[in-house]
């Protein structure tokens, strides 16, 4: 038997799916005509498409900061590692001196 109270307590929440209806050939569809018009309404703007090569350079062409800074990243562990063996920790005050220099340097170029 339920006690009475003066509180109202929330009751659980249900959890309920309502099933969708998938249809391949339908969403196929809707992409290629929302493709089409947006290409129609570039050429109207005078907007020129880009073609799939074009597509790629650009993809390449923002990477390149990436790889630079894996490369970087990549040499400046070497470094360290290659001058402990041979110099000791005193190579690791000399990274240290070069981490501002590299900080200011980003900074310089923004």
């Amino acid at each position: 038997m339920k006690v009475p109270s003066i509180f109202r307590l929330p009751r659980y929440q249900r959890f309920e799916v309502q099933p969708r209806y998938y249809d391949p050939i339908k969403e196929d569809l809707d992409k290629r005509t929302s493709r089409i018009r947006q290409q129609i309404n570039n050429e109207k703007k005078g907007i020129k498409s880009e073609s799939i090569r074009e597509a790629y350079a650009a993809r390449r062409n923002s990477n390149k900061s990436a790889d630079l800074f894996q490369v970087l990243m990549i040499g400046i562990i070497s470094v360290a590692l290659g001058g402990y063996v041979f110099y000791g920790a005193n190579i690791y005050y000399t990274l240290l001196l070069l981490i501002p220099l590299y900080i200011f340097l980003r900074r310089k170029k923004r």
